[in-house]
C-alpha cells in the first residue's frame, strides 16, 4: 500500500468528514477501553477513512494488508 493513495483529496462533505471522525474516535476509544491499540500504520488507514480519501469497504482489506492475511493480531 502506497502511501499517496492515503493522502488523496477527500470527496466527502465536511459534515461526512466529522461523522467519520467521531465513528473512529469512538471506536478507537472502546478499543483502548478493551486493552486492544492500533499501530502508526493502522492508525492512519482510519485517518485515511475519516478524510474520506478511502472507503469503508477498503477499511479491512488494508489492514489484513498489514498483518500478512493475520486474523489473529487485534486490529481495531
Amino acid at each position: 500500500m502506497a502511501v499517496t493513495d492515503l493522502e488523496v483529496k477527500p470527496k466527502i462533505s465536511a459534515a461526512e468528514m466529522e461523522r467519520r471522525r467521531k465513528a473512529v474516535r469512538y471506536a478507537a476509544a472502546h478499543n483502548r477501553i478493551e486493552g486492544q491499540f492500533l499501530d502508526p500504520e493502522g492508525t492512519a488507514i482510519f485517518e485515511a477513512y475519516a478524510r474520506g480519501a478511502i472507503e469503508h469497504s477498503e477499511i479491512l482489506p488494508r489492514l489484513h494488508a498489514l498483518t500478512c492475511g493475520s486474523t489473529t493480531k487485534e486490529l481495531s
